[in-house]
C-alpha cells in the first residue's frame, strides 16, 4: 500500500513539473507591427503675441471721460477707443479765441483808419496842389500854402501809423490763428482712435483715472495672424529650421490642434532659470500661427516642432523593442503562442514609438513590454 501512494505521488511531481516546464503558459498583453507617420518633434511651452499691435499713449495730462468700447471688441480704423478731458487746454483755447476775436476787431479798425485816412490825404494833396498855384499866382499868402503843405505831411504819417497798425494786427492774428489751430490739434489728440482695423487688447482701467504724458492708453492689434514665442533648449536647436511645421495645442483649444511654421530663430542663445532653480541656455524661436478667436495674447500653449517626418513606415511602441548592452535590439515576436526573440533594425523614433526597417512585417504580433524575462520558446497566452 505505502508503495502504490509514494508512486501516485511521484507521478503527480514529475507531471506537475512536465506542466510546469513545457504546458505552462503566461499571458501577455502584444501589440502589432503597424504602418503610419512617424515624426520627430522637438516641444516646448509658447506665449501667445499678436504682432503689429499698435500702443496708443496719451499726449498730455488729461481725465479719461468715456470709454465706449470694451477689450476684446473687433474695430475698424476710426473707431473712438477712450475720450479724455484737459480742462486746461479747454481755457487756453477759450482765452486764445478771445484774444484772436479782439485782434480781428483791431485789424478790422485799423484798416478802416487806413481807409479814410487815405481819403483825407487825397483831398490834402488836391489842397496843397491848388494852394500852390494860388500861391506862386500870388493869390495867397505863404502861410496858406504852408498850413496845407503841413496838413498832408501829418495825413501821410497817420496813413504810415494807421498802416503800422493794420500790420502789427494781421500779424498778431495769424500768430493766434496758428495757436488755435495748434490748441484744437492737441484737443484732438483727446479722442483716441483705432489706427488699424483688430481687435481690442488693453484699455483704461477704469473711467474718471488721470493720465500723465507718456501713460498707456490703450493697444490694438490686427486680427490676421498670431505669434507664439517659445524659447528652446540650445541643445534641442540641431535640427530646428525656419519654415517647419508647427503643432500648436493648449488646454483652452480643447482637442483642436492648430497647425503653424517657424518664422524666426534668433541668432543667439541667452540664460533662462528652470522651474526647478537650474540655468538653461534657449534660443528664442517664433512661430506663425493663423488668428485664432480662442487664443489671447499671453495665453500659454504648447508646441511641437517637427524636425523629421517618415511617411508610411513600419511602427513599433518604443517599450515593445529591447536594446542589449553591445547596442543591439530584439523584439518578442510571438509565433504559434510562443515567445521567438528576433533581431530587429531600427530608424526614427520619438518618445511613443519607433521606425523598425528589418526583422519584422507588418501585421506582426509582439510582446508589448520587451522588459519582461521571457524565455525563447516560452508558451505564452495573449491577453484578451
Amino acid at each position: 500500500m505505502k508503495k502504490i501512494l509514494f508512486g501516485t505521488l511521484l507521478f503527480g511531481v514529475i507531471a506537475a513539473t512536465l506542466w510546469f516546464v513545457f504546458l505552462r503558459s503566461e499571458e501577455v498583453e502584444t501589440v502589432r507591427v503597424s504602418r503610419g507617420d512617424l515624426v520627430r518633434t522637438v516641444e516646448e511651452d509658447g506665449v501667445v503675441e499678436v504682432p503689429g499691435d499698435r500702443r496708443m499713449y496719451a499726449t498730455q495730462l488729461a481725465r479719461v471721460l468715456d470709454v465706449p468700447v470694451e477689450e476684446g471688441d473687433s474695430v475698424l480704423p476710426g473707431t473712438v477707443l477712450v475720450r479724455m478731458k484737459n480742462a486746461d487746454l479747454d481755457v487756453r483755447i477759450h482765452e486764445t479765441r478771445t484774444l484772436l476775436d479782439q485782434a480781428i476787431r483791431d485789424r478790422q479798425g485799423a484798416s478802416a483808419l487806413v481807409e479814410s485816412t487815405r481819403l483825407l490825404l487825397s483831398d490834402a494833396a488836391r489842397v496843397a496842389a491848388r494852394r500852390k498855384r494860388l500861391y506862386e499866382a500870388g493869390a495867397i499868402s505863404l502861410s496858406e500854402f504852408e498850413e496845407a503843405v503841413l496838413t498832408l505831411e501829418r495825413l501821410e504819417k497817420d496813413l504810415e501809423r494807421h498802416q503800422s497798425a493794420v500790420d502789427s494786427a494781421a500779424v498778431l492774428e495769424s500768430g493766434l490763428k496758428r495757436t488755435v489751430l495748434e490748441l484744437q490739434a492737441k484737443g484732438a489728440e483727446l479722442v483716441v482712435k483705432s489706427p488699424i482695423k483688430g481687435i481690442i487688447l488693453e484699455l483704461p482701467p477704469e473711467k474718471d483715472r488721470v493720465l500723465q504724458p507718456g501713460d498707456h492708453v490703450a493697444t490694438v492689434a490686427p486680427e490676421a495672424r498670431m505669434e507664439v514665442v517659445s524659447d528652446i533648449l540650445s541643445d534641442a536647436m540641431g535640427n530646428v529650421a525656419v519654415g517647419q511645421k508647427v503643432r500648436v495645442t493648449a488646454p483652452v483649444l480643447g482637442s483642436q490642434v492648430l497647425e503653424g511654421k517657424v518664422a524666426k530663430i534668433y541668432p543667439q542663445a541667452f540664460e533662462k532659470m528652470s522651474a526647478l532653480g537650474v540655468v538653461q541656455r534657449r534660443v528664442k524661436v517664433r512661430i506663425d500661427l493663423p488668428y485664432s478667436p480662442s487664443l489671447k495674447p499671453g495665453f500659454e500653449v504648447r508646441v511641437a516642432i517637427e524636425t523629421e517626418r517618415h511617411p508610411g513606415v513600419l511602427l513599433l511602441p518604443i517599450e515593445s523593442v529591447r536594446t542589449t548592452e553591445s547596442g543591439e535590439r530584439f523584439a518578442m515576436k510571438i509565433e504559434r503562442n510562443r515567445i521567438k526573440s528576433v533581431p530587429i533594425r531600427t530608424g526614427l523614433a520619438d518618445r511613443r514609438s519607433v521606425e523598425i526597417l528589418e526583422g519584422l512585417h507588418e501585421g506582426d504580433e509582439v510582446v508589448r513590454d520587451a522588459g519582461l524575462d521571457l524565455d525563447e520558446g516560452r508558451r505564452v497566452r495573449v491577453q484578451r
